[in-house]
């Protein structure tokens, strides 16, 4: 079985730097194809992208997420697609891991996400900060990295994907920096809907919500871990928020509808599962 491995990248070199070291290590150890989608990339970008050999490079104009990730998967030659960010960190197993579960059941398979939550306010992750310590590219090259000593959490909606609740909600378990597909599935519902455009959030879970309707297994993969090197974006919750309600129209259920009380500056899970449960009661009251 052959994984495809896609990035679209932008913006962030300082962070690319080190997810690209992280790539080019696994790239020595396993055989796999990767395709990085540079979409309206910034120079420093760029440059790094060039210098990424183990890959192999498209342009985009400016098409947003959901658009790079459908121009590098129609490059794909794999059965698998993997779908990760550019500001995410893999360690040695993260590929064998999702190969293994896509193996025992193809379909959608969710790796587990971390926060590297003290970056957020750090422009270069590099240099580390108190609740985490300098993250090295020869570190992460020679496999010497590790999270040991570093805060880890998990956000809101990875708390869902891992809840014992999660068969009600299957399809939150579909964010798009940690992914893979199988090739026959990705087919079968067209991609990411790029009608979310350039704004942040949504098409991810949107996909998800798409693969269960039509019956594609859901998996976690919990041995298959990408370590986010977090960050501030002033936007985020404003486009999301946009994004938000164009997907809540499309998917009118008690778990989609209860979604801002999860995807929120003040989401948590405990809001969210109240709020499902509310919405359930509403309906049949």
């Amino acid at each position: 079985m052959q994984m495809s491995v896609i990035m679209p990248v932008h913006a962030k070199p300082e962070r690319l730097r080190l997810c690209l070291a992280s790539l080019g290590r696994q790239h020595e150890r396993c055989d796999f194809e990767t395709i990085i989608v540079a979409d309206a990339a910034c120079p420093q970008v760029l440059e790094l992208v060039a210098e990424a050999s183990f890959a192999q490079r498209l342009s985009a104009p400016g098409l947003g997420r959901a658009g790079a990730r459908n121009l590098g998967a129609s490059a794909a030659k794999g059965d698998v697609l993997l779908f990760i960010d550019d500001d995410v960190l893999i360690l040695d197993g993260f590929f064998e891991a999702h190969l293994q579960a896509q193996a025992q059941q193809p379909g959608m398979v969710h790796g587990r996400i971390r926060e590297l939550i003290a970056l957020c306010g750090r422009d270069d992750p590099s240099q580390g900060t108190i609740g985490c310590p300098p993250i090295l590219p020869e570190a992460l090259r020679q496999g010497r990295w590790t999270p040991q000593n570093s805060r880890l959490v998990a956000s809101p909606l990875e708390q869902a994907a891992e809840h014992p609740r999660r068969s009600e909600w299957p399809w939150l378990a579909s964010a798009a920096a940690n992914l893979s597909i199988h090739r026959e599935d990705w087919h079968r519902v067209g991609g990411f809907d790029t009608v979310y455009g350039k704004r942040w959030g949504m098409e991810d879970l949107d996909l998800g919500w798409r693969l269960w309707r039509a019956g594609v297994p859901i998996n976690l993969q919990t041995k298959a871990c990408a370590y986010h090197l977090s960050h501030y974006n002033p936007n985020r919750w404003r486009e999301h928020q946009h994004n938000l309600a164009h997907f809540q129209a499309r998917a009118s259920t008690p778990e989609a509808l209860a979604l801002d009380a999860l995807l929120s500056p003040t989401g948590s899970l405990t809001r969210y599962i109240e709020r499902v449960d509310q919405i359930r009661q509403q309906a049949f009251g």
